[in-house]
């Protein structure tokens, strides 16, 4: 709302910006702590919006979901979207499990290393062993069920637990 003196002629022009709603939510394990959840309304069009998603104790953050189109980075939990129309958007969490990995005496695992690491449930690992010199792979022991070659020096695991898994190695005689 405006007033103007009317003392002579006046050109008024009246200039609209369109605006736009943006709905935010999560699955379980976690929340959008930036902007938050819920409905906001009435964004500018080309407004920048940060998009912070948190995780809760034994979750991931996975990815943005929905109307992702002008996420700048959909599989980065710290990320901004451009309101350029009406988004429904969705923070993706996952259960996150420990993979222990160790070798016996002969050689060692080189990907990812050998130690503990974290996965977002489902996600398909690669292995690789490398026997020392004198020394043959001889298979993979532990937890290997979803291990797709246990007998193979290279070769993937998907994460649906937490698994400590060895490279036993064997003498190349």
């Amino acid at each position: 709302t405006i007033t103007i003196a009317m003392d002579g002629d006046r050109k008024i022009t009246a200039n609209f910006m369109a605006q736009y709603d943006l709905m935010i939510g999560s699955t379980t394990g976690g929340n959008v702590s930036a902007p938050g959840e819920g409905l906001f309304p009435d964004y500018d069009a080309g407004t920048v919006v940060e998009l912070v998603a948190t995780a809760e104790e034994g979750y991931g953050f996975t990815s943005w979901t929905g109307d992702v189109s002008a996420i700048a980075d959909v599989y980065n939990a710290e990320s901004t979207i451009t309101v350029n129309g009406d988004y429904s958007i969705t923070a993706e969490f996952a259960p996150v499990y420990e993979l222990t990995i160790s070798s016996s005496a002969g050689g060692s695992v080189i990907t990812p290393g050998e130690g503990t690491f974290t996965y977002n449930e489902g996600k398909v690992v690669r292995l690789v062993a490398r026997s020392a010199l004198g020394y043959a792979f001889v298979g993979w022991t532990g937890d290997v069920a979803t291990i797709t070659t246990v007998r193979s020096f290279s070769t993937t695991i998907t994460m649906n637990g937490d698994y400590s898994i060895t490279a036993d190695f064997g003498c190349g005689c």
